[in-house]
C-alpha cells in the first residue's frame, strides 16, 4: 500500500455510483431500492473520499462510510470533511480483508478495486456485500473484462518490462513515462492495427492523472475477467447481477441488426451479455448486484422508466424546429452534440435545461411538453408521446440525461449577493467542482477566483470589481459573470 501513499489515486466523483443513479436503475429492474435521500452507503477503497464526500453534501439525510488501506489518503479526506463541516460521513483506515462494518447498507460501492487486488480480497469484497447489504440493497462493482483488456494487457506487459529495475514508486512512474515516449516514436514507423491501438492508448494515458498510469498499468495485480466468471464468483457469495451502470449495453440492437441477432441467439441473459462483450471487445464493466433470492427483471421495465423523474444538462440549439421531426443538436457540458428529432422531445429537453438542476417527474414533463408544443409547434406531434418516451429512454440509457426515483425541486438562490456552499468552496482550489448530480465540472482560474469571493457579502458589481482588480488582461464583463453564476445555479452549488 506504500504506492498509494507515495502516488495517491486521483479521487473524484463517479456519477454511476451515486445512490440516485443506482436507485433509478434498480427500479427499472423491479427492485424497490432505498430512497437515496435516506439511505446508508459504504464505499470500499474510497481513497481520499473524492467520490463519497460530495454525496454526503448532496444527500444530508443519508449516512456514508468509507474505508481505505492508505492512511495518507484517509487523512486527506478527513481534513476535507472537517473543512466542509459535514457530520453524516466517516472515513476510516482499514483493510478489506478483516473489515467488520456496522451494517446493513443500502448501497455498497467498490470502484477501481476488484481487479486490482488478490483473490482473497476479491472474495472479501463479495462477502461484505453478502453480509451487509440490506434486503433490497444494491452493490456496484467495477472491474476489467476480457476479451477487451487483453489489448491493454499488451501495453501493461511492455511497461512492466520497462520498469523492472526500479522499485520506488516515483522512479517506476518516471521510467514508465520515459518508455512511453520512446515507444510511441518507435510505433510511428509501423503501419498495423496493433500499433494504431497502442498509440491511441498512450494518448489516453497522457490525458489522465499520473496515478492512472501507475495503478492501472504498473500495479502488482491487475486481473481481468470474463463476465461469466465474475457472475459465477458472485453467485458463490449469494449475489446476482441485475444490470450494468451502462444501461445501453443491455440492448444489442444499438450495435446493428446482425450483431443483435447474434446476441439474441444466446439462451440466457448471462450468455447474451457475454456475447455482447465478445462483439464490442469490452474491457471494463460496472456491474450492479443484489441478493440472489431477490426477484428482478431480465430487461428494464418501460413502465418503471415512466415513473422516474428526469434531469438534464443538455443545452438546446438557439432555434428549435417544432414543426418537423428532423434532428437538431443538443450539447452536453463537454461540448459534444446529441441529435434529437421529435418536436415533443425537443420541448421536453428544453424544459429540463431551464429547470436545472431540478428533476421533473416524467408524467409532469410529458404534460408540460405537450402543452407547449400545442402552442408553439405542430399540434399533431403533441399526440405522439411514444416518440418522446423512445428518445428520452435512449438518451438516459447512454447517460446523456439522468434519472432519479423522486422529483427534485429547483433550489431557491439569492443572486443579488450570491454565496457558494462550503463543499464547493473547499473543492474549487483543486480546479474542479462536483455538481448536484455528481458530475465533475472543470474550473478555469477566473471561475476559481469567483467561487472564492462568493461568500454572500458581495453584489455583482462588487464581484466584478474584485475579480478585475487582481486580473491581468481584458476585464471580465457582466455577461461573463451572469453566465458563470448561471452555470453554478445549474450545478446546484449556490445557496
Amino acid at each position: 500500500m506504500d504506492s498509494y501513499d507515495d502516488i495517491p489515486y486521483q479521487s473524484h466523483a463517479i456519477p454511476e455510483t451515486h445512490p440516485q443513479a443506482l436507485a433509478a436503475l434498480a427500479r427499472l429492474s423491479g427492485i424497490e431500492s432505498a430512497n437515496p435521500q435516506q439511505c446508508r452507503v459504504l464505499e470500499l477503497a474510497c481513497a481520499s473520499g473524492g467520490n463519497l464526500i460530495p454525496m454526503a453534501w448532496q444527500l444530508p439525510g443519508s449516512q456514508f462510510v468509507g474505508i481505505d488501506l492508505s492512511a495518507v489518503q484517509i487523512h486527506e479526506g478527513q481534513q476535507r470533511i472537517a473543512q466542509t463541516g459535514l457530520t453524516n460521513i466517516q472515513l476510516q483506515t482499514g483493510d478489506i480483508l478483516d473489515y467488520q462494518p456496522e451494517g446493513p447498507f443500502d448501497y455498497i460501492i467498490a470502484h477501481g478495486v476488484y481487479s486490482w487486488v488478490p483473490e482473497a480480497v476479491r472474495s472479501a469484497i463479495l462477502r461484505l456485500c453478502q453480509q451487509h447489504l440490506s434486503p433490497q440493497g444494491i452493490a456496484y462493482i467495477s472491474y476489467n473484462t476480457l476479451p477487451g483488456w487483453r489489448m491493454r494487457g499488451m501495453l501493461r506487459d511492455s511497461l512492466l518490462h520497462s520498469v523492472d529495475r526500479q522499485s520506488a514508486p516515483a522512479a517506476r512512474l518516471a521510467a514508465a513515462h520515459h518508455f512511453l515516449n520512446r515507444f510511441e516514436q518507435g510505433l510511428g514507423d509501423i503501419d498495423a492495427l496493433h500499433s494504431e491501438y497502442l498509440r491511441h492508448e498512450i494518448g489516453h494515458i497522457r490525458s489522465t492523472h499520473p496515478s492512472y498510469l501507475y495503478h492501472e498499468y504498473l500495479a502488482e495485480t491487475n486481473q481481468p475477467f470474463l463476465y461469466r466468471q465474475f457472475v459465477a464468483d458472485a453467485a458463490g457469495h449469494g449475489l446476482k447481477p441485475f444490470g450494468d451502470a451502462r444501461l445501453h449495453t443491455l440492448f444489442a440492437a444499438t450495435l446493428g441488426e446482425h450483431a443483435a441477432e447474434m446476441v439474441e441467439d444466446g439462451d440466457s441473459p448471462l450468455e447474451r451479455q457475454q456475447r455482447y462483450d465478445f462483439l464490442v471487445n469490452r474491457n471494463f464493466r460496472q456491474s450492479l448486484l443484489c441478493r440472489s433470492e431477490l426477484p428482478s427483471l431480465d430487461e428494464p421495465s418501460p413502465e418503471a422508466f415512466a415513473r422516474l423523474a428526469l434531469f438534464s444538462t443538455l443545452q438546446p440549439p438557439r432555434k428549435l424546429d417544432l414543426r418537423k421531426a428532423k434532428p437538431q443538436p443538443f450539447t452536453d457540458t463537454h461540448g459534444q452534440q446529441h441529435p434529437v428529432s421529435h418536436p415533443l422531445s425537443k420541448v421536453a429537453l428544453s424544459l429540463l435545461a431551464r429547470a436545472q438542476p431540478a428533476a421533473l417527474a416524467y408524467p409532469e414533463l410529458e404534460a408540460q411538453a405537450q402543452h407547449l408544443l400545442m402552442q408553439q409547434g405542430d399540434p399533431r406531434f403533441a399526440a405522439q408521446p411514444e416518440h418522446l418516451f423512445g428518445e428520452l429512454f435512449m438518451l438516459y440509457a447512454h447517460q446523456h440525461i439522468g434519472a432519479s426515483p423522486e422529483p427534485e425541486a429547483m433550489p431557491s438562490v439569492n443572486l443579488s449577493t450570491p454565496a457558494v456552499c462550503p463543499h464547493a468552496r473547499v473543492e474549487a482550489p483543486l480546479g474542479q467542482l462536483t455538481g448536484r448530480h455528481h458530475r465533475t465540472l472543470r474550473l478555469g482560474r477566473d471561475e476559481m477566483q469567483l467561487i472564492a469571493l462568493l461568500d454572500g457579502t458581495r453584489d455583482r458589481e462588487a464581484l466584478l470589481t474584485s475579480l478585475n482588480t487582481a486580473r491581468e488582461g481584458k476585464p471580465l464583463d457582466k455577461d461573463w459573470l451572469a453566465l458563470s453564476l448561471q452555470r453554478l445555479v445549474a450545478e446546484g452549488v449556490l445557496s
